[in-house]
């Protein structure tokens, strides 16, 4: 089990220089609206994904009249002697640190991972299929270790065919990147297929737990499924000319959420999206530990926004029953809060952290 056992903050946000001595299990940040609650999530987001789910680049987190932040803490694998990552930002840019030495943020993210459930994980259901796409490709980067070389292999293979449509460079020289597109994105979606696959049990089991309706996850290559990639483009190739840009591939794949038949979009409120995003990212923590023996840190932000008393109840339950860590932030006390078992509470406001159970 990897765990945060402490993180120093320090001039990121409204945080000034911040240590927190965290709980293993369960950690609860309350307090009023901008007192940097979700600061804190943020900041060991941007430690374990080396971005912020907020979208804002790194010089926008530093905190007023400053130019630099940093984001230390000790990570705890086990029994195993804690490991010291922290993340610099400073004007030359960021600086990936594990104990004594320079690291890469891919190796960071190896490191600790970390999932995050935050009010707008809800466009995983409601927007385009490319938020589907990466909260797929986070969890097969952690199962999958030759996922992010074929990721890779994809992108690249991608990028120089585009490349080649837009320039009308000769045929031969465009077959060759379309013959690697094919070969490179049959592997990925294969390894993304096989991920969906993983996922549906757990998931299926994580949405009765939460009281929701029947839902099942399916995935479209992004071509027909009747051809083979490399068929795909063929049959597509003269469109691809005309309009300078690849049609068929695992980068128009969709991760589709269907409940009692339905899409989960059309199907269910705003709230029951959220508890069925608790669900597919506590499966997702399920895949990992079964698979890999990884029990991702949990985040989540302002708990008890669009809940209503019962699935607060369920969704704290499952958080007091995760083998993990949780990190959770609400606007205020909730009675569901309390749940079955011990955690550790801290107050925010105004920038400044305490302990107060």
């Amino acid at each position: 089990m990897t765990y945060l056992a402490d993180c120093t903050i320090r001039q990121f946000r409204c945080l000034s220089d911040s240590r927190i001595d965290l709980d293993p299990s369960l950690n609860w940040f309350v307090g009023d609206n901008g007192a940097g609650k979700t600061s804190v999530l943020e900041s060991l987001y941007w430690l374990a994904r080396g971005k912020s789910f907020r979208g804002a680049p790194a010089g926008r987190c530093a905190r007023s009249g400053t130019s630099a932040w940093n984001v230390t803490a000790r990570v705890r694998h086990g029994e195993a002697p804690a490991d010291r990552l922290s993340l610099q930002f400073e004007q030359g840019g960021l600086q990936a640190r594990c104990n004594d030495g320079v690291t890469t943020l891919v190796e960071q993210a190896r490191q600790l991972p970390l999932q995050m459930i935050e009010p707008g994980l809800h466009r995983v259901v409601e927007d385009g299929p490319a938020y589907r796409r990466r909260f797929l490709d986070w969890g097969m980067f952690h199962v999958e270790h030759s996922y992010l070389d074929a990721w890779r292999a994809y992108a690249r293979a991608l990028k120089q065919r585009n490349a080649a449509l837009r320039s009308g460079q000769a045929s031969a020289h465009l077959q060759a990147w379309t013959n690697e597109l094919a070969q490179s994105g049959s592997r990925l979606a294969q390894l993304r297929r096989r991920g969906v696959d993983a996922l549906q049990e757990p998931f299926q089991q994580r949405c009765a737990a939460l009281g929701l309706e029947a839902a099942t996850l399916s995935l479209l290559p992004g071509w027909d499924a009747e051809q083979s990639l490399a068929e795909a483009l063929a049959a597509r190739a003269e469109q691809d000319q005309r309009q300078r840009i690849t049609t068929v591939g695992p980068h128009r794949s969709e991760l589709r959420i269907s409940v009692a038949g339905e899409s989960a979009r059309d199907r269910i409120s705003r709230g029951q999206q959220k508890v069925l995003l608790v669900a597919l990212s506590l499966a997702q923590a399920d895949v990992l530990r079964e698979a890999a023996g990884i029990v991702p840190v949990l985040l989540m932000d302002d708990f008890t926004a669009e809940l209503g008393a019962d699935f607060q109840s369920r969704v704290a339950w499952a958080l007091h029953e995760y083998p993990g860590q949780s990190i959770v932030t609400s606007l205020e006390h909730s009675p569901a809060m309390l749940g079955p078992g011990g955690a550790r509470w801290f107050h925010v406001e105004q920038g400044r952290i305490r302990r107060s159970d």
